[in-house]
C-alpha cells in the first residue's frame, strides 16, 4: 500500500512511574527514570510502521544529543525522516511524565523545536508517493507548524489525497477556533469527549455530539478511552464501539496508537466498525505497557488482546471477523507483527 506522511511532535520522554499520587511540595523518588522516543508525531509515525505501513516523518529536532537519540530510535523503525529538520533556535521537545499508580500520566515538558519546523520545499515533495497525510492539533499551535500544516492541507486537497487529523488536549483549549476553521477539511477526525466539549464550548454529550455532526469532517471517531469510542460514518448515525478491558500501567500513547490502527486498517479497506474495534485494541494494548514511542504495541500484542476477550452480539461477530482479518495481515506480512 502507499504511504501516509505524518506532520508532528518529535520529543525525548523521561516517564517516572509513581508508587502514590503526587502532592503539592512533595519528594517522589522512583526506582528508575526512562527515557525513550515520544511526542505524537513520533508515536504515531512508529504505530503505522508497527502496522507494517510505509511512513514518513515532518517534524523539527534541535541540534543536541535529544534530537540525535529521537533520530536513532525512529530510523530503526524504518521511518522516513529526510523530512525531519534540525535548529539550533530550540532545544528538543523534552517533556518528565510522572505516571500514576492506576496509569494516568501528567505531561511537564517543552515543546522547543516542535514550534520551528518550517517550509523547505515550495514542492511539497514530502508528499509524493503518500495515500493519506496524517496531521495532529499541535501542529497549528505556532505559527510556523500552522503554516506548514495549512500548504500542507492546501496541497493535499490539489492532489487528492486524504487527511486525518487528531485533535489533542492543548489546541482544542487554547485554538479551538483555528481547529474547526479545518475539520472541514479532513477525512477522519479523531477528538476525545473533553476535546470535543472545548471545541464546542458545550457540556452535554448531545449537543456536543450535533456540534461535532456540523463541523464538515467525514468519519468523526470520538476517543472515549476506557469506555471504548463513538464512530459517525458520513450520513450515518452515532455507534458505541465497545473497549477492551487491561490493566492499565501508562495511558501515554493510548491515543496514538487508536488513531494509527483505525487509518492503517481503513486504508486498507476495513469497514468502519472494525476499523474502531481494532482501534480500541490497539488503545487498550498501549495502555498496558510503560511508555509509548519504543515500547508501542503491535499486531501481534494487539491480537493475543483481541483472542483473549469476548464482547456480545453484533461486537462480538465483529470481533472475530477482526481476528480474521488481523491474522490474514499477519500470515501475509502485511503487517510488520514488531512489539
Amino acid at each position: 500500500m502507499a504511504g501516509v506522511l505524518v506532520f508532528g511532535d518529535i520529543n525525548v520522554d523521561v516517564l517516572a512511574r509513581l508508587a502514590r499520587d503526587l502532592r503539592p511540595g512533595d519528594d517522589n523518588l522512583v526506582p528508575e527514570l526512562q527515557h525513550l522516543c515520544g511526542g505524537v508525531g513520533a508515536n504515531a509515525a512508529i504505530a503505522f510502521a508497527r502496522w507494517g505501513v510505509p511512513v514518513r516523518l515532518l517534524g523539527c529536532v534541535g541540534r543536541d544529543w535529544f534530537g540525535e537519540f529521537a533520530l536513532r530510535c525512529l530510523a530503526r523503525e524504518r521511518i522516513d525522516v529526510s523530512f525531519v529538520q534540525q535548529t539550533d533556535r530550540a532545544l528538543t521537545g523534552l517533556f518528565c511524565i510522572p505516571i500514576s499508580p492506576d496509569g494516568q500520566r501528567t505531561i511537564i515538558g517543552s515543546r522547543g523545536a516542535n514550534a520551528e519546523t518550517g517550509v523547505r520545499d515550495a514542492s511539497w515533495s514530502c508528499l509524493d508517493g503518500v495515500e493519506a497525510l496524517f496531521l495532529v492539533g499541535y501542529d497549528f499551535l505556532s505559527a510556523a507548524g500552522r503554516r506548514v500544516a495549512e500548504g500542507l492541507l492546501q496541497e493535499a486537497a490539489r492532489r487528492g489525497t486524504r487527511v486525518a487529523l487528531d485533535v489533542g488536549v492543548a489546541p482544542s483549549q487554547q485554538i479551538p477556533h483555528v481547529i474547526l476553521e479545518v475539520t472541514c477539511n479532513v477525512t477522519w477526525l479523531f477528538v476525545s469527549l473533553s476535546e470535543a466539549m472545548a471545541l464546542s464550548g458545550k457540556s452535554a454529550r448531545a449537543e456536543v455530539l450535533t456540534a461535532l455532526e456540523n463541523c464538515g469532517a467525514g468519519e468523526i471517531i470520538v476517543k472515549l478511552g476506557a469506555d471504548g469510542c463513538l464512530l459517525r460514518e458520513p450520513r450515518g448515525s452515532w455507534c458505541a464501539v465497545p473497549p477492551f478491558a487491561v490493566s492499565a500501567m501508562d495511558s501515554t500513547g493510548a491515543g496514538d496508537a487508536f488513531a494509527a490502527a483505525y487509518l492503517c486498517t481503513r486504508l486498507r479497506g476495513w469497514p468502519a466498525k472494525e476499523a474502531a474495534l481494532l482501534a480500541n485494541a490497539a488503545g487498550a494494548a498501549a495502555a498496558s505497557v510503560l511508555g509509548a514511542g519504543e515500547n508501542m504495541p503491535g499486531p501481534d500484542s494487539v491480537l493475543r488482546l483481541l483472542n483473549g476477550s469476548l464482547l456480545s452480539g453484533e461486537m462480538e461477530q465483529a470481533r472475530q471477523r477482526v481476528v480474521h482479518h488481523l491474522e490474514q495481515e499477519l500470515a501475509k506480512g502485511t503487517c510488520s507483527g514488531a512489539l
